[in-house]
């Protein structure tokens, strides 16, 4: 049985997130005083298509800067602990944040972290601006299976369905604005193909991907289906990133080791070598 990481939130809204891994996009520009082997993984998804880019401060100080539309931020260490998170549009004063909270860490599960991302509108058109927390799965997967988590942030979609073009099933059913879940498939090519609910007839949206077994990724749906008459013009997009990757020393442990008789039949082809010198 393992034990459960969990970030309690202090109600209301929060905006900063965590998961241990790489990412597909992460950003440059980040401070880098942050601390280290903690044990409680944080990172940051900015999935707001007509916001500006943002710093994150917590407790009044600046620990991610200048971070644009589309990104998903590396990881970082949190030590646990009660903190105070503001999302500032970049260069501005924390006074100005668009989103604060108060939140409380606490490292309780080494194979689950948590995901706050900044979702839905500065405009509000379609979608109120707001920060969603998330669990982040990364307990161990068997080596020939891959783990998806999905997450619906386009502000102008309607509930959707993901289906495995190859076999025609659904990997999720009526996922709505805000709504996210996992499910586990066999390692290898996928086309993913986006319904509206319970509609098969006409697409939203297709991507080709390949999922490599014992990983873990996350599929973030963003950007406007309309974006010619949206906020922003950000086209409907799947953004994919790795959040856990399988570990090094089973990978390594694969790999076929050396015979026991080996170094002794090297010895063998020397003292033959030596004999014909002798001669």
């Amino acid at each position: 049985m393992s034990r459960r990481r969990i970030l309690q939130i202090g109600g209301g809204l929060v905006v900063v997130s965590g998961v241990r891994g790489t990412t597909a996009a992460s950003s440059d520009h980040e401070t880098n005083d942050q601390p280290t082997d903690t044990g409680f993984q944080t990172r940051v998804a900015h999935l707001s298509p007509d916001a500006p880019n943002i710093d994150v401060y917590v407790d009044g100080e600046r620990v991610r800067e200048g971070v644009p539309y589309g990104t998903v931020t590396d990881y970082r260490e949190l030590p646990p602990g009660t903190y105070t998170v503001q999302i500032v549009p970049t260069g501005e004063d924390p006074s100005e944040a668009v989103l604060e909270e108060t939140i409380e860490a606490s490292d309780v599960d080494p194979t689950l972290d948590g995901l706050l991302a900044v979702i839905g509108e500065v405009a509000a058109e379609n979608q109120p601006l707001e920060a969603l927390f998330l669990d982040d799965d990364n307990s161990p997967v068997d080596p020939g299976t891959a783990r998806v988590r999905v997450l619906h942030a386009s502000p102008d979609a309607p509930a959707v369905d993901v289906v495995a073009s190859e076999n025609g099933d659904a990997l999720f059913e009526n996922v709505a604005f805000g709504e996210s879940g996992y499910t586990e498939v066999p390692e290898g090519e996928y086309t993913l193909v986006i319904y509206p609910a319970g509609d098969r007839e006409t697409s939203v949206f297709e991507i080709d991907v390949s999922l490599a077994g014992g990983t873990v990724y996350s599929a973030f749906a963003i950007g406007y289906l309309e974006p010619e008459g949206a906020p922003a013009d950000e086209p409907f997009e799947i953004l994919l990133t790795e959040d856990s990757l399988p570990d090094e020393e089973v990978v390594e442990s694969d790999k076929e080791e050396p015979k026991e008789d080996e170094p002794e039949k090297e010895s063998k082809k020397e003292e033959k070598c030596e004999d014909k010198k002798d001669t």
